[in-house]
């Protein structure tokens, strides 16, 4: 397996020096440089300047990010170091058990923006490291590694990934939880028995991301049904009272693309809701006139941005958007804009994207205070999308200051009904809204991916 390893290294060398030919040197111990960027991984050159390095925890006879495929982790963590001791930048990936190459590209792919997001996060003054207390990775050794075994494993990863996609399809639904958010965070006992969900019965589609307003005694829900013959979500409303739900399944807001996350706010009396809206590349507010089923578009609070599960909300007087953004990053990465008005105009955070970290960035519901501090429900997509929720205590929040850290955790007990993930809480008053996952086989989703996967091998054929 060492062999292996020092292998796949370099397979080859190349003379690359006549492309340097024009760039300037610049000698040793000299003041015109701020940091030399040091790409090796044995030792660290003497320029008597500041350097900046990458870092790991993979056995260093190993290639880098290998050791977490070996042995199964469910993340990768990586960070960017200077030699004064500090952590720049950290963040942790959900790792890619099928091959250690496809774990290395996906954390490669992330990481190569680390040193020229620290270079515009010290222009715009907001500091050169992180802004929790980091910590610096020592590499974990290997004992004894063997070549079958990592390739049953990863074999065996992608078989079950395969088998999944083909006959195990994610059917969401949305209940409710009758006691107060801020009693979830010390909750000990199994939350899903006190859950009244919504009747599922068919497999036409699924609902999930749920919000609602109290009106008139009762609560009206917005949320998303997912259709799987359409292929995308709708927003849609229900009712519920009495400990149940009321009124059947009504359109709210539908236009022609794919939406989800109805997130909904008040403003001066007026209510809004801030859906997800990734296909039109941009973040909008749509203003309720004819509460649930009347919306018209009332700003554009984020251009050119496809921004994922978009939470807004009031603290300490100014207002605050926070989301992901749709990609290979989608899981990984926090986004964060803040502006005086709800309607803007909207200005980005000096350290965007402010977090990476696959076990608590997704927004998954609205912030909340209790006891004095605030609250912000996170998604932990470590094992899978949308696996449960980190609730995360929010520590400092400025236009130039972004820190937090988890304080509960809340997933899904074997025994439900639903049982395979949590990735939306909404308070709303003395209740709470949640949703819950199940893998069902679903002919509709079947065939879509047989469609899928016929045109990406005629691509491939068409290309070869």
């Amino acid at each position: 397996m060492r062999r292996y390893a020092k292998r796949m290294r370099s397979r080859s060398s190349v003379d690359v020096g006549d492309r340097f030919a024009a760039v300037p040197r610049v000698a040793p111990g000299s003041a015109a440089f701020d940091f030399v960027l040091s790409l090796g991984v044995s030792s660290l050159p003497d320029v008597g300047g500041d350097i900046w390095f990458f870092a790991h925890e993979t056995d260093p006879d190993f290639l880098p990010f290998f050791r977490e495929v070996y042995e199964g982790d469910d993340v990768t963590y990586a960070a960017l170091l200077s030699s004064r001791d500090e952590v720049l930048e950290e963040g942790w990936f959900r790792t890619d058990l099928r091959s250690d190459e496809a774990n290395r590209n996906r954390v490669e792919q992330v990481i190569a923006d680390w040193p020229a997001r620290v270079c515009r996060r010290l222009l715009a003054g907001a500091g050169r490291g992180v802004a929790a207390a980091p910590r610096r990775p020592s590499p974990r050794r290997l004992l004894e590694p063997r070549v079958l075994p990592f390739v049953s494993a990863t074999l065996r990863s992608r078989i079950d990934m395969a088998w999944e996609r083909l006959f195990r399809h994610p059917q969401w639904n949305v209940g409710v939880i009758g006691r107060p958010v801020g009693t979830l965070l010390s909750a000990g006992e199994d939350l899903d028995r006190q859950i009244e969900w919504l009747p599922l019965e068919d497999r036409d589609g699924f609902f999930a991301d749920p919000f609602g307003v109290a009106r008139d005694g009762r609560l009206q829900i917005l949320c998303e049904y997912f259709g799987y013959r359409e292929g995308r979500g709708r927003i849609c409303t229900l009712d519920y009272s009495s400990g149940r739900f009321t009124k059947d399944l009504e359109p709210a807001i539908d236009l022609p693309l794919h939406m989800s996350y109805p997130f909904l706010l008040e403003r001066a009396g007026e209510l809004y809701c801030v859906p997800e809206t990734s296909g039109a590349n941009e973040v909008a507010a749509f203003l309720s006139t004819d509460f649930p089923r009347g919306w018209s578009k009332a700003a554009v609070l984020v251009e050119r941005f496809a921004g994922l599960d978009p939470t807004v909300f009031e603290h300490e007087g100014r207002w605050w958007l926070m989301c992901t953004e749709k990609g290979p990053r989608e899981d990984v990465e926090l986004w964060i804009w803040h502006a005086a008005d709800l309607l803007g105009p909207w200005e980005p955070h000096a350290r965007n994207p402010v977090k990476s970290d696959v076990r608590g960035v997704r927004p998954g519901g609205p912030p909340f205070v209790h006891d004095g501090a605030l609250y912000r429900p996170a998604q932990d997509c470590s094992r899978t999308y949308g696996w449960r929720l980190a609730i995360q205590r929010v520590n400092a929040l400025t236009p130039v200051e972004f820190d937090e850290e988890e304080a509960s955790i809340i997933e899904a007990s074997p025994h439900s009904p639903f049982p395979r993930g949590r990735h939306t809480l909404s308070p709303v008053g003395d209740v709470v809204l949640v949703d819950g996952r199940r893998d069902v086989f679903v002919w509709a989703a079947f065939r879509a991916f047989l469609r899928i996967w016929a045109r990406d091998l005629a691509r491939k054929a068409s290309r070869g």
